[in-house]
């Protein structure tokens, strides 16, 4: 697909889509269904809950799986972007401790503004100033860090 001058792959806009569509389903099941309530109630305070009525053996398995099969979706829907070579696991996990960190732990809004940070300055940083690309990535973490220790949005 092309812009003027600006040329992007169709594969990228169909992920970017396809991660939006998941985004909003994650955030309306979280936010406006029973399942997203018992969860937060399980997450929050897991005895009481319990004590409620609520499985939370049960739930917490359940949102495990869940979990995984949006590991497995995202990988397979990467795969084609990144590649696979030993030593990924080593280039990605610095880029989501930051993302974690500075949106905060426990929140969608987070992970969204956190990802967000981290792609443009990453990418910025690389393309601008390469030799101090780590630098780029771990600078902001620390200023969020120093501001707001639980992260953007994250909870006291």
């Amino acid at each position: 697909m092309a812009a003027g001058d600006v040329v992007f792959p169709v594969y990228r806009l169909f992920v970017m889509a396809a991660a939006a569509a998941v985004a909003c389903l994650l955030w309306y099941l979280n936010d406006n269904t029973l399942i997203g309530a018992r969860l937060r109630a399980a997450v929050d305070d897991p005895e009481m809950a319990g004590a409620t009525g609520i499985n939370v053996a049960l739930l917490s398995g359940v949102v495990f799986a869940a979990g995984a099969g949006l590991a497995a979706f995202g990988g397979v829907m990467g795969g084609p972007i990144l590649g696979g070579y030993t030593g990924i696991d080593f280039d990605l996990l610095p880029l989501a401790f930051v993302v974690v960190i500075i949106g905060g732990m426990g929140s969608l809004k987070g992970a969204l503004a956190g990802s967000i940070i981290v792609g443009l300055i990453d990418n910025f940083g690389k393309a601008l100033v390469p030799e101090l690309s780590y630098f780029t990535l771990f600078a902001p973490m620390v200023i969020v860090l120093a501001i707001k220790p639980t992260g953007l949005y994250g909870r006291a």
